[in-house]
């Protein structure tokens, strides 16, 4: 008894150390960005960004810190748990109908519980639901494609190489049809969908069948490139789905908060009170839709297949319930006060007419975002430790983290000069996966897998709650006149940030493996004398 009850105390030391570690990991990922809108606050670069709306802000970040340190804690005791049981016994199945029609059910019940997707959505103006749907299917299907190239042995790079191809053939098809708005929309969805539910369960799912085929001496490779594949089906059907679509219906009406410019104490918090209980009686209702098919499946896989004990299914269901809350909870602060503020600080630096010179803030402020959201994001800290363990620590971790960092920085700068500009996002998109793909050919495939789940885990929920929507004020400043062209130049800021480690990551793979030739033709040199002919033949000596 006494050994049992010393173990449970250990176990509640433990949960206690993970809580404190998830708050202070999120804590983190959203510090830079209150650090960078203080400083323009007291700059006082727009005047209806009052001391109330600051406050405001500054009450939505701390609730968003906890909403995402609860989530992340639920997350990993419920959805990567689900994710590694559900990998690991599956494939124990060996019935190809089975792996196929449950995998497929996964892929889309993470996807619409995903929270980057849904702000993504609800920014949009457009019908969220439909749009929810095609990306739900199209992750379903092909984590289904990647789960059957681990099957067959199949060519990570040929698949990349085939379905790019796909998703440019649409895009030249989208835009001779005059479907070009919603190119942006369409790579963003690849971008969102890999967030904080999808990312992990993923990886857990890929993980557990990797385990499970551990015999194959292929399991460091088959544990990644499932999120990759996941990130190229949303795109080609978000961009199906827009033939069926008019264009028409894609009209962006957006209505400042309600707190923008208050002045008065007496009003604020009125005001506040009213949007904060609205938004979270609707996260109420949204996230439980969102999160119940999960849980249902979940309980009839384990009824059917596993057989747990009621104490595991029950630890797994209270993490799905802390999940739940968290979400509740981060998704009603970005609407109260993350998100519209976003967009009024990316409207008032892009009011280019009467003050120009913004321009050049506004492109150094959103790399800045794009540079601190890197940095501070813990998923991709845990990336580039496995990228110094792979590389036999060639490449170190802290330079692949800056120059991560950098590079998306660099990425979200071009696309605020896109959204100034106007011109298509194609003339990203092509060159850089252009480039993406062909190093697919000489780099080794484990960074090719790496660099492509990589994508995923920079454009984290950061991305989505605030860069997204900076971008989205910033152009709709810029272009008056056209509200649509919100569309056309604003959205597609997170897919710079999801295609930029897709080059980086493989470059630096590049570097390593020519490092690594280097090294050894210098120590082949150093064993062999110029005239040395002492070379003994075994094989023909036995003769």
């Amino acid at each position: 008894m006494a050994q049992v009850s010393a173990q449970r105390k250990q176990n509640r030391k433990n949960a206690s150390h993970a809580a404190l570690k998830h708050i202070g990991e999120n804590y983190l990922s959203v510090l830079p960005i209150i650090l960078v809108v203080t400083v323009l606050y007291f700059v006082h670069v727009d005047p209806d960004f009052t001391t109330q709306v600051f406050l405001a802000f500054l009450m939505s970040a701390v609730v968003i810190g906890l909403g995402l340190a609860l989530f992340t804690a639920g997350a990993d005791l419920s959805m990567t748990r689900i994710g590694t049981i559900v990998g690991e016994t599956l494939f124990k199945k060996r019935k190809i109908w089975l792996i196929v029609l449950m995998t497929f059910i996964l892929g889309v019940l993470v996807t619409v519980a995903e929270p980057d997707l849904k702000v993504m959505a609800d920014q949009i103006h457009w019908n969220p639901i439909a749009l929810i749907v095609f990306v739900g299917v199209g992750v379903g299907l092909f984590v289904v494609f990647g789960v059957l190239r681990i099957l067959f042995n199949k060519n990570l790079n040929i698949m990349f190489l085939a379905f790019y191809a796909m998703v440019f053939a649409l895009a030249g098809l989208m835009s001779e049809s005059g479907k070009g708005l919603f190119l942006p929309i369409a790579f963003d969805s690849g971008g969102v969908t890999t967030g904080p539910v999808t990312v992990p369960f993923i990886l857990a799912f890929g993980a557990g069948l990797a385990a499970s085929r551990s015999g194959n001496g292929r399991s460091g490779e088959d544990a990644f490139g499932l999120t990759a594949l996941a990130s190229v089906g949303p795109i080609i059907t978000v961009m199906i789905m827009s033939f069926f679509y008019p264009v028409n219906q894609l009209v962006y009406d957006w209505e400042p908060s309600k707190l923008i410019g208050i002045t008065s104490w007496v009003d604020f918090w009125p005001v506040y009170g009213q949007i904060a209980s609205q938004a979270m009686l609707t996260e109420i209702l949204n996230v439980a839709i969102a999160i119940a098919p999960l849980a249902g499946f979940f309980l009839i896989y384990n009824w059917i297949f596993v057989r747990m004990s009621w104490k595991q299914v029950l630890r797994i269901l209270v993490g799905l319930i802390y999940a739940y809350l968290g979400l509740v909870i981060f998704l009603s602060a970005v609407q109260i006060g993350f998100l519209p503020i976003a967009q009024e600080l990316g409207y008032a630096l892009g009011n280019g007419s009467s003050h120009p010179e913004f321009f050049p803030l506004a492109i150094g402020i959103g790399a800045l975002f794009g540079l601190f959201g890197v940095l501070a994001e813990p998923a991709v800290h845990v990336l580039v430790q496995q990228i110094e363990v792979l590389s036999e620590g060639t490449i170190k971790s802290k330079q692949v983290l800056f120059i991560m960092a950098g590079s998306i920085g660099i990425g979200v700068g071009l696309a605020i000069i896109r959204a100034y500009y106007g011109f298509s996002i194609l003339y990203y998109m092509v060159p850089g996966y252009v480039i993406a793909l062909a190093l697919t050919f000489v780099v080794p495939k484990i960074y090719t897998s790496i660099a492509f789940d990589s994508g995923g885990v920079a454009s984290g929920p950061m991305a989505s709650t605030f860069v997204m929507p900076f971008a989205i004020g910033f152009a709709y400043a810029c272009h008056p006149n056209e509200p649509n062209a919100v569309f056309a130049d604003a959205f597609g800021c997170v897919s710079m940030i999801a295609m930029m480690p897709l080059i980086v990551i493989q470059l630096m793979g590049l570097y390593a493996q020519m490092k690594r030739s280097l090294i050894l033709r210098k120590v082949q040199k150093q064993f062999i004398e110029p005239d040395d002919l002492q070379v003994i033949h075994f094989a023909e000596a036995s003769k």
